[in-house]
Formats: C-alpha cells, sequence, structure tokens
C-alpha cells in the first residue's frame, strides 16, 4: 500500500469512529485518564502539520498559531501546551473548527504525498500513521469511558461489530519447556523503541493458558467472596478496592439481581462466555492468587503466545 493510500485509510478510519458521536460527546472529560474526543482529532492532526508540513513544505501556512499550544501533548521541544487535566475545558475551539482543521492539514498533506518524499520525511511519516493508529485505540477506550459513566448508558452504536460475540472457551494449559528465548521484535516493518532490542532471556518451566479467563470464571471468583477476602490482594491493591469500593470489574452494574454490563451496544445481560474485560492488574493478580495460581511475566506471555494465536480467540 502506497503512502497517499495509507494516510487516507488511517485518516479515514478516525473520523468514521467519531461518526456515531452526538457534538456533546466531543468534549467531555471525566478523569485525568481520558481526553475529550475532540482534543484526539486535534492532537493527531497537529502532529502531521507540526512534523511534517511545517519542516518539509517550504511557505507552509499553519491553520492556527494557537493550535500548537492547545494541541500539544508532552512533546517538550515543541513548546508550552494545555495541561492534560485541562482538556475538557476546552470549549473553544469548537468541533466545527477541529474538523476544518483537520481537513485543511490532510488537503496539504495529499499534496505533499503525490511527490518523492526523503528517506528522513518516510521515517517520520510512520511514525505519524502508527501514532494516529494508537490514538484510534485510545479513542475507543476513551468514548467508552465517557458514555459508560453517563447514568442513562447510551450506546456508542447498536451491536458494534467492535464487539462480536464469537468466543467459545475451550481452555487448556500448555507447558512450556525451560530454556533461553529471544524475545523482542524481529520484523523488518516499523516498531516502537520499547520494543526493542531482541534479546534473550531464560525461563524456568511453566504452563500458561491457552484462552482468556470469561466472565463466568471471573464471577465465581466474585461469589467466593473475591471483593471482600484481603488475602487475595496485594497490598496496594486492597488499599484500591477499599478506597474506591470496588466490588465488580468496571462497567459491570448489578441490576434487579442481575448482572448487566455496559458494552459499546450500551447496556447488556452479562454474557458469562466473553472473556472478562477492563479488569484492573490488582483485580487480575486477586484473580491468579484466589485460583492458586500468578500471572505471566512479559517474557512468559511472549513465548507463550508463539503456540497459540491470542489476537483470534476475540
Amino acid at each position: 500500500m502506497d503512502y497517499l493510500t495509507q494516510f487516507k485509510s488511517i485518516r479515514d478510519y478516525t473520523i468514521q469512529l467519531c461518526d456515531p458521536l452526538e457534538t456533546e460527546d466531543y468534549v467531555v472529560q471525566p478523569i485525568i485518564d481520558v481526553s475529550p474526543p475532540k482534543w484526539h482529532l486535534g492532537h493527531t492532526t497537529w502532529f502531521f502539520e507540526t512534523f511534517i508540513l511545517k519542516q518539509f513544505v517550504e511557505g507552509y501556512k499553519v491553520f492556527d498559531p494557537e493550535y500548537d499550544y492547545v494541541f500539544n501533548s508532552y512533546y517538550e521541544t515543541v513548546g508550552a501546551r494545555v495541561i492534560r487535566t485541562d482538556r475538557g475545558n476546552l470549549s473553544r475551539p469548537t468541533v466545527k473548527d477541529v474538523y476544518a482543521y483537520r481537513k485543511y492539514v490532510d488537503d496539504a498533506m495529499v499534496k505533499l504525498l503525490q511527490n518523492s518524499l526523503s528517506k528522513e520525511m518516510e521515517e517520520i511519516l510512520l511514525i505519524g500513521f502508527n501514532h494516529e493508529q494508537q490514538h484510534e485505540e485510545l479513542l475507543m477506550s476513551d468514548i467508552k469511558y465517557i458514555l459508560g459513566n453517563n447514568p442513562l448508558f447510551p450506546a456508542y452504536k447498536v451491536e458494534s461489530a467492535l464487539e462480536k460475540k464469537t468466543f467459545i472457551p475451550s481452555p487448556e494449559f500448555l507447558k512450556i519447556k525451560e530454556g533461553l528465548y529471544e524475545i523482542g521484535y524481529a520484523g523488518e516493518g516499523f516498531c516502537f523503541d520499547n520494543e526493542l532490542a531482541r534479546h534473550r532471556v531464560f525461563l524456568n518451566e511453566y504452563s500458561i493458558s491457552n484462552q482468556l479467563v470469561t466472565n463466568a470464571e471471573y464471577l465465581d471468583f466474585m461469589e467466593d467472596g473475591g471483593y471482600t477476602n484481603f488475602n487475595f490482594w496485594h497490598s496496594d491493591g486492597w488499599a484500591w478496592v477499599k478506597t474506591n469500593g470496588i466490588k465488580a470489574p468496571m462497567y459491570w452494574h448489578k441490576i434487579d439481581g442481575q448482572w448487566q454490563n455496559y458494552t459499546l451496544s450500551g447496556l447488556q445481560d452479562l454474557d458469562l462466555n466473553e472473556p472478562a474485560n477492563h479488569v484492573s492488574y490488582y483485580e487480575a493478580a486477586a484473580y491468579a492468587s484466589w485460583k492458586g495460581m500468578r500471572l505471566a511475566t512479559e517474557a512468559e506471555w511472549e513465548i507463550g503466545a508463539a503456540d497459540f494465536e491470542w489476537g483470534k480467540r476475540w
């Protein structure tokens, strides 16, 4: 796929993710860890304008000089920025303004990508592609948090293709032999620096499940006092449970005696066969302790995943 086609595909997909939103949904920031959808749209656009158009297009005129301050995230060398906690206070620029900004930059990028590119520009462009795809993942997480913490539990999109119910559990534990293994990125395409350098690790023999924990299995943990028995929890985890009154995974709600789960299609009865989602590290560690097991290390997870396709299980 050529760069122009890739650029259009990635940029269009971000817009598709926002299509079901109402204008009011674009500006909400319930907690510090969530960024408003409007900010994601502006920030990913700012990246291409700042690091490609301003750098490589002679005479390029920025859409709005103040957007450097509004849409910078953590790039210290570029200048000052709105602090993360204040992103939800930005009623201006409007959603309409941000979409106009996006079109302005996209038009300039399309024109640029019809020409030959330098090696330096290609490298930055690939970072930009992957950067926006990261934000697409963040965008969906943030949209779900925004809508899922609305007391009306509005649906993002009914029967969303993002939540197909095709999971069929058939768990078994795979035994991984003791030995030296290589982990880290081994391909020739793009990767982020935290996936490098490829290196060897020694692993003792261990077993790892070939399936994810289901809602039914996690519910067994809950009904056996999982959130009331401190023996299963790390000290920090138990303090988190007590301080925040945690009684179930995020988006689980017990209504009229029945567990329901907020999904992108709205509030629905808990599907016991689905993998348990939105479980924190503390909760995962407590569940493993309750099972008399432990969580896999990063190296164990990476090597275990080579024996079956994690990403196609759900």
